[in-house]
């Protein structure tokens, strides 16, 4: 029970509330997505892989809580960004539906939930999300991963402003879809 607490403590956190409005769920089994293109860089570290565009910036470690933040320097005020953190769960048996139901709770006081799906790929399953939420005054949209594999929880997230989500989200898409643990 502690973990749980401890847990959810986490996730709100980590991530901004949002409210579920409307929302769609669901499973999608998608082909592995190949990015073979010289557009991007495959950065490994002892657990997991991720391929980067090279206009975007990557940073190790650059918090106690974070094991990478990769953002793209723009001329605008807000950074748009990518960052990954990664929870070890120990002993403690927890599976993506339970995680994914956490983040809905946690997501339940402000905001909205676009969209939340489990996706399956040969390499891997994950959860996606999709939120919306006021964050000191601005109209931000996140994309969220979540990976449960060998007793950690890998929650990677995207962040932009809402306005200029369409013009970021293909290649952060394409960058978190890279994501692979080993």
């Amino acid at each position: 029970m502690k973990f749980r607490v401890i847990f959810l403590a986490f996730l709100g956190l980590m991530s901004i509330s949002c409210n579920q409005g409307s929302s769609s769920a669901g499973i999608s089994i998608q082909p592995e997505i190949t990015l073979n293109s010289p557009d991007f860089e495959q950065i490994s570290k002892d657990n997991y892989s991720i391929k980067v565009h090279k206009d975007w910036i990557v940073e190790l470690y650059p918090e106690d809580e974070m094991a990478m933040y990769i953002y793209l320097d723009t001329s605008d005020d807000f950074v748009e960004n990518i960052n990954l953190i990664i929870r070890d769960l120990g002993d403690v048996a927890i599976t993506l539906d339970e995680v994914a139901q956490a983040a809905q709770r946690e997501f339940a006081s402000q905001g909205r939930i676009i969209s939340s799906e489990k996706i399956i790929t040969p390499s891997k399953e994950h959860q996606r999300m999709i939120v919306t939420s006021k964050y000191y005054g601005e109209d931000l949209k996140f994309i969220l991963h979540y990976i449960v594999k060998n007793s950690h929880v890998y929650i990677l997230t995207f962040t932009s402003l809402e306005r200029d989500f369409n013009t970021y989200e293909k290649v952060a898409e394409q960058i978190m879809q890279s994501f692979t643990v080993k």
